[in-house]
């Protein structure tokens, strides 16, 4: 595809693979650590440190502001300086840094330190969500300017040192909810020093970094804010089940159902890979040659997306009682639940970098705060009568119709038919003979491959 040759730094599918390897490396070293956790912590340790997680991941989701987003949009429209969009980065880093301090010290004084995780683990709040703002907003810049080797980099070295420091504490027997969040911690600043060793030093104007460009600044956090309401919502369609989970059920049914939910995410690896690379790509583009590649990659994501749920259903039993243990085998039913939405869901991911780079980031933040909405009823209607099963349900309803409202926007913006990126075309076994055959070259020399 001539799209392909517009960017620098390598082929659309090399990107894709290179991505794609780097989240299978990131979710397994995800799926190592939770399998060390469960170890470790039991299935009622393993929902305490659960919802800390998440409480973290949406303080950091708030106190970013969407500017990780405005980064990525603008320094592919050229619009301002990388100086300019950096030194607004580590405003907004340093003033989250503040406020979650004071927030939490504010809270343990006034109350008690107990939420979710009590004691010295509570404290661990206050340095988390700015670490994680760090890091969400350093590796913006890698994402933006396609360094898809860096930021596999980083990506990788934080899940690493995650399951290293987790399974050193627990081979000394000394793992507990602090120990397991403290290397959680650890490991989130040793990647934002790595990010910002990737980045260059000498590209930060440190005498400025609180000094940001104001109107620069507003335009990071207009655009990049429209987005990040999609992604928060999209993290409470993710996630608020798991609250709701310990309100109605126990911190062991969190257990559980952090193991499902991790186990069936497995399958957006290769969207997750495929939005990643297409964003700064789309965005990029001129709009017909985006109009031509989203729905190609929409629809051979969906087919692979398929034959990856069904593959993982098939051994779930066996994965589950094998690597976590039977205290989790109750993790079996809600995956094979989950699946329905998770594939459905891999088809919006793409979608949604189709509208991103169009401007119409908007279009993504109303489908996600229907799909929110149907969340909360499903879930509210469904928790107390079928438990874990029914957070299953109500998310993989919640997922299709994520779908659904994509699909309609993306209708309106889009010249392409809907069919054009649901249905995989025979046309499209070119791709694959293509890609086989580029693998092949590389692999094999020419004067060794086999005739014919």
């Amino acid at each position: 595809m001539e799209g392909e040759r517009l960017r620098p730094g390598g082929g659309f599918f090399l990107s894709v693979n290179l991505v794609f390897l780097s989240q299978a490396a990131s979710y397994g070293l995800a799926f190592l650590l939770r399998v060390v956790l469960a170890r470790g912590l039991g299935d009622e340790g393993l929902g305490t440190y659960s919802l800390f997680f998440i409480t973290v991941l949406i303080a950091a989701g708030i106190g970013n502001l969407g500017v990780g987003l405005g980064n990525i949009y603008f320094l592919n429209k050229g619009t301002y300086r990388f100086e300019e969009l950096m030194r607004g980065s580590f405003f907004v880093i340093a003033v989250t840094a503040v406020i979650s301090t004071v927030i939490v010290i504010a809270y343990g004084v006034i109350y008690q330190p107990d939420a979710f995780v009590s004691g010295k683990a509570f404290w661990l709040y206050a340095p988390t969500v700015p670490v994680l703002v760090a890091y969400l907003l350093l590796t913006s810049f890698l994402h933006g300017e396609s360094r898809f080797l860096a930021l596999s980099v980083v990506a990788s070295v934080q899940g690493l040192a995650s399951v290293l420091m987790a399974a050193g504490l627990w081979g000394a027997d000394a793992l507990d909810v602090f120990g397991a969040a403290a290397s959680w911690i650890g490991a989130f600043l040793l990647a934002d020093l790595l990010a910002l060793a990737l980045i260059g030093l000498r590209r930060v104007e440190w005498r400025l970094t609180l000094r940001p460009a104001w109107p620069v600044l507003r335009e990071q956090v207009k655009y990049g804010a429209q987005g990040q309401l999609a992604n928060l919502a999209q993290l409470f369609n993710y996630r608020l089940d798991q609250y709701l989970v310990v309100a109605f059920v126990t911190r062991a049914g969190v257990g559980h159902y952090t193991v499902a939910v991790g186990l069936a995410e497995s399958v957006w690896w290769i969207s997750t890979a495929v939005a990643m690379v297409l964003l700064p790509r789309l965005t990029y583009m001129e709009r017909e040659q985006a109009d031509e590649l989203a729905p190609l990659a929409c629809r051979n994501t969906l087919i692979i997306s398929i034959g990856a749920a069904v593959a993982l259903m098939a051994l779930s039993p066996f994965l589950i009682r094998g690597i976590f243990g039977n205290e989790f085998s109750p993790a079996v039913m809600p995956l094979i639940l989950l699946m329905p939405g998770i594939v459905a869901a891999s088809a919006a991911r793409v979608i949604w970098s189709y509208l991103f780079s169009q401007g119409k980031v908007i279009y993504n933040t109303l489908a996600t705060l229907i799909t929110l909405g149907v969340t909360v009823v499903l879930d509210l209607a469904l928790i107390p009568i079928l438990e874990v099963n029914g957070a299953a349900i109500a998310s993989s309803i919640a997922y299709t119709v994520s779908l659904g409202a994509t699909l309609y926007w993306y209708q309106k913006v889009s010249p392409n038919r809907l069919r054009d990126a649901l249905l995989f075309r025979p046309s499209d076994i070119q791709l694959y003979v293509d890609l086989w055959r580029r693998l092949r070259t590389r692999l094999v020399p020419a004067d060794k491959a086999p005739a014919g």
